[in-house]
């Protein structure tokens, strides 16, 4: 824990949770979700950050600081939780907890407090409900419960991420020769969580039904990364990786811990490559149990124990610096404190998401516009470049375009940025081609350049 604190403390946050942390702000002080600000997300991935900022309001503490430490000790709850309900030796104890610390804590890097790191964080505990089971452990049926509702987090989050337990749980029906895994009171848990949570997005978040979740079908699900890039990336090669070494240790007979391990982590992999983005954040709950896995074989006496370990840390430290690789915009910090007044107001011009979060926080800034990006936008060019597009959905992904520049001229000329951060695509270029969005940047002028951001400032 405290290697994790003090590597965080030493980084930031990245641009997703940065946004939902800004976002959860804005819903608190009353702002309509999917209508005065924007989120391409369900809205469970509003709902987990909300408590952060509402704690760090009472104790007026930044709410990074605030996510950062309780993530980690919900890590700690489920890492307990998790050694609980497997019961390991007690001379493996120490390796196993503390392979399970580097993959929820120190792993994730520059990730830390993303959603699919929250979602593994709540499901851990389900995972090992299930290898019980199918060990014939006991358990209290008070434990069960509370691991469905992780498991009913994790999906409530990221639906498709159920995809990471079915694999476990039909391996433990074939292995027991019953659906009794299938039907425990775990999966009663998750289930009424999850209906639960549909009903609130159904009460109270109806635009998310009638709003976005249309606009994502037109312009956002249909954009998907190339296979090659895909299945070459972290998501896919290391828990390759991981599968391949782990049975080469096990001489082919892994313990059931490693088994439930490995089979999560395909399901994982299963749910990164129907999001087909390819974004590291995805990949990161297979590459974890990856790795989790070979560590829970490594715990037995192997001739080849020493190579084993040394793979482990090869592979460990390769995803733990791919991870701690996002890229952090010092020079635009300095250059927004010099140009801004203090708490600038700001807005972006940008295809980029990460180009002004975390960026505004990092200023003591307020975000003034009503999405984070011009996602809508970026989303669409991949579809309107296809030839082979039907003439309704060009017309209809053209449209969203339209309507995107409209809003953010509308949100320039309401609600007067100190600083638009203007990015060298869509550039100059784009607002000229959209009247409207010429219009509200005329009292603005180009005040620096920093790389292919251009800083206007008012007149």
């Amino acid at each position: 824990m405290v290697l994790a604190l003090a590597q965080q403390a030493l980084s930031s946050l990245n641009c997703d949770v940065s946004w939902l942390i800004t976002t959860a702000e804005r819903v608190i002080d009353g702002a309509v979700l999917y209508r005065d600000v924007e989120e391409v997300n369900p809205p469970a991935s509003i709902l987990i950050y909300m408590p952060f900022v509402a704690l760090a309001r009472v104790i007026a503490l930044p709410p990074e600081a605030v996510t950062v430490v309780l993530v980690t000790v919900m890590a700690a709850v489920s890492i307990i939780t998790s050694g609980r309900l497997l019961d390991p030796p007690p001379e493996t104890q120490p390796q196993l907890a503390g392979a399970a610390a580097f993959v929820l804590l120190v792993l994730p890097a520059d990730l830390f407090a993303q959603r699919e790191h929250i979602a593994l964080i709540a499901a851990l505990p389900m995972l090992a409900v299930l290898v019980a089971r199918v060990a014939g452990r006991a358990f209290r049926r008070r434990d069960a419960w509370m691991a469905g509702l992780g498991g009913g987090i994790m999906v409530a989050i990221k639906p498709h991420l159920l995809l990471a337990l079915l694999p476990v749980a039909g391996w433990a029906i074939l292995r027991q020769r019953s659906a009794r895994p299938a039907l425990g009171v775990e999966w009663v848990a998750l289930a009424l969580l999850c209906v639960g949570y549909a009903f609130v997005v159904w009460t109270v978040f109806p635009l998310y039904l009638d709003h976005m979740l249309p606009l994502l079908r037109r312009v956002y699900l249909p954009n998907r990364d190339s296979w090659p890039h895909l299945l070459m990336g972290y998501m896919v090669l290391i828990p390759a990786v991981a599968v391949a070494l782990t049975v080469w240790i096990a001489r082919g007979r892994a313990t059931i811990p490693a088994t439930a391990a490995l089979l999560a982590s395909v399901g994982f992999v299963a749910a990164g490559l129907v999001q087909g983005k390819g974004y590291l954040n995805h990949g990161y709950p297979a590459v974890a149990l990856g790795l989790l896995a070979i560590a829970l074989e490594l715990i037995r006496p192997s001739p080849v124990r020493r190579f084993g370990t040394a793979c482990l840390a090869v592979l460990a430290l390769t995803a733990t610096y791919g991870y701690a690789q996002v890229a952090k915009p010092y020079a635009l910090r300095d250059a927004v404190v010099r140009l801004g007044p203090p708490r600038p107001k700001m807005i972006g011009v940008s295809f980029d998401f990460g180009l002004g979060h975390p960026l505004t926080r990092w200023v003591a800034g307020r975000w003034v516009g009503r999405r984070g990006s011009l996602w809508v936008t970026g989303s669409s060019r991949q579809q309107l470049a296809d030839p082979a597009l039907a003439p309704t959905q060009r017309a209809a992904v053209a449209q969203a375009a339209a309507e995107e520049a409209a809003m953010l001229a509308a949100d320039i000329t309401r609600n007067a940025p100190d600083i638009v951060l203007v990015d060298a695509e869509p550039g100059m270029a784009w607002i000229i081609a959209h009247p409207a969005v010429h219009r509200a940047m005329l009292p603005y002028r180009p005040a620096t350049r920093v790389g292919e951001i251009t800083l206007w400032v008012r007149r």
